[in-house]
């Protein structure tokens, strides 16, 4: 299946890596079906989740243990139950990323982790209320020197549940 998209122009996809969230993404609840493509250089700790129904929106998105090793994002029953996951231990979890217009600033989301059931290539955004995490937790400012936060863990667990 072929996609048009604005940051990569027409990119091939297999179309059964594409992701639906059946409820959407926060603010934009009217696109359903997504796809995870590599960030512009491989190794990169970031992922792009494309959407499929709209060529000009895409998230970056990233493992938050690659910068909060202790995160744990506490779901519900029903959130997973919602995504045909019964094994929690098999989802999939992944943070949206929000850079500042002049790059000095890059935040990642902590209270509304994007989970993903990687067999039935489903997903859902949850938000976590009662915790400490922030929506915008900092992992880089030229205020700290220019450095991306901790890296701990590697984000292999989004690219082989989506080879692309």
């Amino acid at each position: 299946m072929e996609i048009k998209t604005t940051r990569f122009g027409q990119v091939e996809i297999n179309e059964n890596l594409v992701i639906t969230l059946p409820e959407g993404i926060l603010g934009f609840e009217d696109f359903k079906r997504y796809i995870i493509l590599d960030h512009f250089d491989k190794e990169s700790p970031f992922k792009w989740l494309q959407s499929i129904d709209d060529p000009s929106l895409a998230f970056v998105i990233t493992d938050p243990l690659m910068f909060v090793p202790e995160y744990k994002a506490k779901v519900s029953k029903e959130e997973i139950r919602n995504i045909k996951l019964s094994d929690a231990s098999k989802a999939v979890i992944v943070v949206i990323v929000n850079i500042k217009i002049d790059h000095s600033e890059i935040t990642i989301n902590l209270q509304g982790p994007i989970v993903i059931n990687p067999e039935e290539k489903l997903a859902k955004q949850v938000i976590i209320r009662e915790s400490d995490y922030s929506v915008r937790h900092v992992i880089f400012s030229k205020e700290q020197n220019g450095t991306i936060g901790t890296k701990t863990s590697n984000c292999q667990k989004v690219t082989n549940t989506h080879p692309l």
